[in-house]
């Protein structure tokens, strides 16, 4: 019972933040809405980064150009020039999925610099950090760092997850915000059939293409017809984003987060 609660409250926490984003007018309120709704998951520092150009939006590559995680430490990350040797951020040029920093340093083998800016952001009371990339089109890869001032929130699956939702919401709406032009894709009306929406609801839940199948009863590459049909219209190259556009668009109901 303890256990259904969290994960509701987690639900309302989701809900009420894309809704709350969709309506934010600057960076600055998307971020602090973002901040406030982390802490309802144990997460109290974010840092979002760029980790390549975005020409689509006319921004450089750039770390921490919205973040909360402390003073001294981005000072002195900066001083020392970390992005370049940082095995996070250039673990997210390589991956699309997000991952826990304990993860990485238990996976890769790091170099001694490596370690040491691992080292040093726990020094900074920086704890239990979990990245989540985006790769974007043309290339374009950002993420977000998250990170607890107090740990102990052992991040598992299901967790990282929600946090990824958070995390995707931010991002898509950040970018939009940044965007100098307007989208024609804000003001195009986009339709899913009915097949198209129960796919993505399955996909949002975290199921495989082949589960998928399996469920509604049709085969592996029907599947990938429907949810390459999805990404199209949505413009998006993978499920996540998929997923908020849907829901930003009326397509899908967010009831199924949590």
């Amino acid at each position: 019972m303890r256990r259904r609660k969290r994960l509701g409250m987690g639900s309302f926490v989701i809900e009420r933040f894309i809704e709350e984003a969709n309506q934010a007018k600057s960076t600055e309120d998307v971020s602090a809405l973002f901040a406030k709704a982390l802490k309802s998951f144990g997460y109290d520092r974010f840092c979002y980064s760029l980790i390549t150009d975005h020409p689509s939006v006319g921004l450089r590559a750039g770390h921490g150009i919205a973040e909360n995680y402390p003073d001294d430490w981005m000072a002195h990350y900066r001083a020392n020039k970390y992005e370049k040797i940082d095995p996070v951020p250039r673990r997210g040029l390589m991956i699309s999925k997000p991952f826990t920093w304990d993860w990485l340093e238990n996976t890769r083998e790091l170099k001694t610099e490596e370690k040491q800016v691992m080292n040093e952001a726990r020094e900074a009371r920086l704890f239990d950090g979990v990245a989540i990339p985006f790769i974007g089109h043309n290339g374009e890869v950002a993420g977000i760092g998250l990170a607890s001032s107090v740990g102990k929130i052992k991040p598992d699956i299901n967790l990282v997850s929600r946090l990824r939702m958070l995390a995707s919401q931010f991002h898509a709406v950040f970018i939009e915000l940044e965007r100098k032009d307007s989208e024609t894709e804000s003001d195009a009306v986009v339709h899913l059939t009915s097949r198209e929406q129960e796919i993505l609801l399955w996909a949002a839940e975290g199921k495989s293409d082949s589960i998928i199948a399996e469920i509604i009863g049709i085969s592996h590459a029907t599947v990938r017809f429907h949810m390459n049909n999805i990404f199209k219209k949505l413009n998006a190259n993978e499920r996540t984003l998929a997923t908020v556009k849907a829901i930003r668009h009326g397509l899908i109901l967010p009831s199924y987060v949590g």
